[in-house]
């Protein structure tokens, strides 16, 4: 059983064709016209509420107490009035119908974490959370290049696009409204970034930053079974130390880590903070899931990331057999430090943290072919993008932005839907009061990370006196003792010269470089003839060849963005 609920709304009569994993069939929702709904075998994050002149479908969790009468009220509210709309926090998106004007209305949350699309092709519009659906049922498929050109570039989809024309995603903080044939009349934020630092005290920030989290984790946990996700970072050890204090309303908590071994680092550091506040907890190698999984992969994160990216994946029976949410930590470390931007530019960042490494192949060979002004395209998108901001004098936060408006909706939130495949996720991080919590700390307060580790100093002594994988060293110490030394790492390099076999450190290494992996990569990229009409086969044997001859960061990551592309290219073109 998963946790995918989904809607489909549509100009044109009849059942969806197509569903998601094992979900229910398509059943027609009363209250809205042509409206169908396709549940995970239970409702219990599908909530409906009419008063006779509007009717209100969320999908979802909220992260505090609202009713949907109330949360009804807000919404005509601001949609009469285009006032303030103070949206609820927690993961979902609403849907509106109106019935004197006949209009439906769509609400995004602040980061847009419950995703859904809109279809206009060729007179038929649509409106639906599942993505492979609404693509495979387009009677014209023409493929956005535009869209794929910034995936293949940045490894997310720039804006609003999709693999397809006339497929576009709702946007973060949005406001839609469309007439009863589902054609777009208005779109509109109500909700924009601004930063206005305050000076304040550390006392203090921490208290706040305290609270909040608590309140968050106290509503989603409140009789669930709890499935926390550890690494040997800091972003799944504060919500440890959060959910480890004030636990009561819990049924129970059950923490987990994977690594590519059993003896891992992340697996050994999880494990101690898990102990520390009496977690149950499981360590996990992760096994090569890749090809077996592939479909049910596909169907959750619908290829926006790529797809093995998703180790979430591996643990898809577990947390359907232990849990009823799932928490995490994504997110954190954005919030919790700085970009880095002492040290550069923005079309600086733009080019060594954001486009990927193996992109610049991906562009000429792939992209350029059929979209031959794309290096034109990516520094207008970019450009623009920064110039919608300019109102933000700190730059290191206005990247921060981008990277959330941009690289989480698009890059991170798929990922995380993976989780979805089993259990609903709780995203602390996302949470609309964390976001307005650091838009009022100066970037200097959260440089190096400084703000988190003080935090856990002085809330979570325990949890700080517990390593830290990336320095291993201690909070209290890290600065002084840490991996980072040059004796530590001749160490770690001549221990690794020694050794006779050279570790996993990264997804493709392990999914690809084994005949298992070899042999599934070569039928997806080779037996596909849609794939093909866009991909000659000498440039994909050339791309095979580079990977098993070079195994390196640049060609193991060309090779997973074409496996993904060719994954797409058979769901929604055959073949």
């Amino acid at each position: 059983m998963s946790a995918f609920y989904d809607i489909w709304i549509s100009n044109k009569k009849g059942n969806p064709l197509y569903r998601r994993l094992d979900n229910d069939e398509w059943v027609a929702q009363k209250d809205i016209p042509d409206t169908f709904i396709s549940l995970p075998g239970n409702d219990k994050h599908i909530h409906e509420y009419n008063n006779g002149d509007a009717a209100i479908i969320v999908i979802g969790n909220f992260y505090h107490s609202i009713g949907l009468p109330e949360l009804l009220n807000d919404c005509l509210g601001y949609i009469d009035n285009a006032g303030s709309f103070d949206e609820p926090a927690g993961h979902y998106i609403i849907f509106i119908y109106r019935k004197y004007d006949k209009t439906y209305h769509v609400f995004t949350n602040r980061l847009g974490t419950y995703h859904a699309y809109w279809l206009s092709i060729n007179g038929t519009n649509a409106i639906s959370t599942y993505y492979t659906g609404l693509a495979k049922s387009a009677i014209t498929k023409t493929l956005d290049w535009e869209g794929i050109t910034g995936f293949m570039a940045m490894g997310f989809f720039p804006g609003n696009t999709t693999y397809l024309e006339g497929i576009s995603i709702l946007e973060p903080a949005s406001h839609y409204v469309f007439n009863e044939q589902l054609d777009m009349l208005k779109h509109q934020r109500y909700w924009n970034w601004q930063h206005n630092p305050v000076e304040q005290q550390d006392k203090q920030l921490f208290k706040n930053f305290d609270s909040i989290l608590s309140d968050i984790l106290t509503t989603a946990t409140e009789e669930q079974r709890v499935a926390l996700p550890v690494s040997g970072g800091l972003d799944s050890r504060t919500l440890a130390g959060v959910l480890g204090s004030h636990r009561n309303n819990a049924l129970s908590v059950w923490s987990y880590s994977y690594g590519f071994d059993k003896e891992s680092k992340e697996i050994k550091i999880a494990s101690k903070i898990a102990s520390a506040h009496k977690f149950d907890f499981n360590g996990y190698a992760v096994p090569r899931y890749l090809f077996d999984k592939a479909d049910a992969i596909a169907d959750s994160v619908e290829l926006f990331q790529y797809i093995d990216g998703t180790r979430q994946a591996c643990m898809l029976d577990e947390l359907m057999h232990r849990a009823d949410v799932v928490i995490g930590g994504h997110w954190g470390d954005v919030w919790m430090d700085d970009m880095g931007m002492d040290n550069m530019d923005e079309d600086t960042f733009f080019q060594k943290k954001v486009v990927k490494k193996g992109s610049d192949w991906l562009l000429k060979e792939v992209c350029k072919p059929h979209y031959p002004s794309y290096e034109n395209f990516l520094k207008n998108y970019f450009n623009n993008w920064t110039y919608n901001y300019r109102h933000i004098k700190d730059v290191d936060f206005r990247m921060k932005i981008f990277k959330t408006d941009q690289w989480s909706f698009r890059w991170t939130l798929p990922s995380i839907r993976m989780y979805q495949a089993a259990v609903m996720p709780v995203l602390p991080f996302y949470d609309k009061r964390i976001v307005d919590f650091f838009t009022e700390i100066p970037t200097s307060a959260i440089k190096n990370r400084t703000f988190q580790v003080e935090y856990l100093k002085a809330y979570h002594p325990k949890l700080a006196d517990i390593k830290w994988q990336e320095y291993d060293s201690n909070l209290y110490n890290y600065k002084t003792y840490n991996n980072r030394n040059i004796g530590y790492r001749v160490f770690n390099k001549a221990k690794a010269i020694l050794s006779a076999k050279k570790p996993i450190v990264r997804n493709w290494e392990l999914f690809y470089l084994n005949e298992e992996g070899r042999i599934g990569l070569e039928d997806i990229l080779l037996n596909n003839k849609p794939f093909l009409n866009i991909v000659s086969e000498d440039k994909v044997k050339e791309l095979l060849h580079d990977l098993y001859e070079y195994p390196n960061a640049a060609n193991g990551y060309k090779v997973s963005m074409m496996h993904t592309l060719a994954r797409f290219m058979k769901i929604v073109f055959g073949g």
